[in-house]
């Protein structure tokens, strides 16, 4: 079997109600779509994480990497993996939109060995083979106190009795958002708190220590990715676990975040860390160096959220599922409806490969020329 073509599709969708995150407001959201066919006539799909310019993403796939990899043998995936790293690597890149395109190829590869071989990729992954898996809701954004409690106990409503707040604003606001909710959902719901990389690590620690109270399972990406020592401050300086790594590339990434000691919870994104390939050696550093993983889905179509129920039936170490409770066009591209969790648990699909196939009715109208 021999790869015969790679395409891109650059998305983008309006969001009918934009959701605010400390760093940003989402009024859209965009992915690159990737199709890698087999001469056998079978066809793989996958999600390059895209925050901005899918067709940069798009280029990348088609102009730089398909041409390496259109030849080889889909079932070899390490070997494709390392052909499209290599066209980087020597040049010191081992981050960036390359890994992401490089991402959204890999899952597609891993699509087609699932359908080559009869098996749900989790399966073809050799992994855990987890039938179920607890789920979080992602997120309750941030906006008016009153809302956010609100959204707290629509959650609760829905059967989840884990949720995701976002803060970032100030950590008197912070604090006021963390009470209100937790005062409207009691005690027996465990809540995370994420500030998308807002503050300092001086900050954060003051946040932490001040959130303490409010038993907070953990405190996401507190200081920007790139501000290892900030990690090690804010753990030594506040009691709540942290959690990071949705930014992060690689192992090479990994492994120095892990070297930090600072994290208790790894959020590898599937479509950024560079596939399934890279993901599941990630999984494996996280595991040896006794850390859970939370794999990252935010703000993406549904198929990379599809693709990381897999991951996360396979991956060691695994201990909960991020499911992006927001209404937006790019959740409905497929010929079936994406899973949704019933009662804080998902099932992934049990088809052949990731187990969904694009809708391109539904995709096209959103496909940027």
């Amino acid at each position: 079997m021999r790869i015969t073509k790679v395409e891109a599709l650059p998305v983008t969708a309006m969001i009918d109600e934009p959701v605010r995150i400390a760093t940003t407001v989402f009024t859209e959201v965009r992915a690159t779509i990737v199709r890698v066919t087999a001469d056998e006539g079978l066809v793989g799909i996958g999600e390059c994480l895209v925050r901005s310019a899918p067709r940069a993403t798009a280029s990348i796939v088609e102009d730089m990497l398909a041409p390496r990899i259109i030849g080889m043998d889909p079932m070899d995936a390490g070997s494709i993996w390392w052909e499209m790293f290599s066209a980087m690597r020597t040049r010191g890149h081992t981050k960036g939109v390359v890994l992401e395109a490089m991402s959204g190829i890999d899952v597609a590869v891993w699509d087609i060995i699932g359908k080559a071989t009869g098996m749900p990729t989790f399966k073809a992954l050799h992994g855990y083979g987890r039938r179920v898996l607890p789920a979080y809701a992602s997120s309750i954004f941030m906006g008016d106190v009153a809302e956010m409690a609100s959204q707290a106990e629509r959650f609760m409503e829905s059967g989840y009795r884990t949720m995701k707040i976002k803060i970032g604003a100030d950590i008197d606001r912070d604090e006021e958002a963390v009470k209100a909710i937790r005062s409207a959902v009691g005690d027996s719901v465990k809540l995370m708190v994420d500030c998308n990389s807002a503050y300092d690590a001086g900050t954060a620690v003051r946040l932490g220590r001040r959130l303490e109270k409010y038993e907070i399972e953990w405190l996401e990406e507190p200081v920007p990715p790139y501000d290892l020592k900030g990690y090690e401050a804010v753990r030594a300086g506040q009691p709540i676990p942290l959690a990071s790594g949705e930014g992060e590339f690689t192992t090479y990434g990994f492994r120095d975040l892990l070297a930090t000691g600072a994290i208790s919870y790894a959020q590898p994104d599937l479509g950024r860390v560079g596939g399934f390939t890279e993901g599941m050696r990630v999984a494996a550093l996280a595991h040896a160096s006794n850390v859970y993983l939370a794999p990252h889905t935010g703000m993406c179509s549904a198929l990379n959220i599809v693709a990381t129920m897999h991951f996360a039936a396979a991956a060691p170490g695994f201990f909960m599922f991020e499911f992006m409770e927001v209404n937006h066009p790019l959740m409905d591209i497929f010929t079936t409806p994406i899973p949704k969790p019933v009662n804080g648990v998902i099932t992934p699909p049990s088809e052949p490969g990731i187990g969904v196939e694009l809708d391109m009715g539904k995709l096209e109208r959103w496909i940027e020329k």
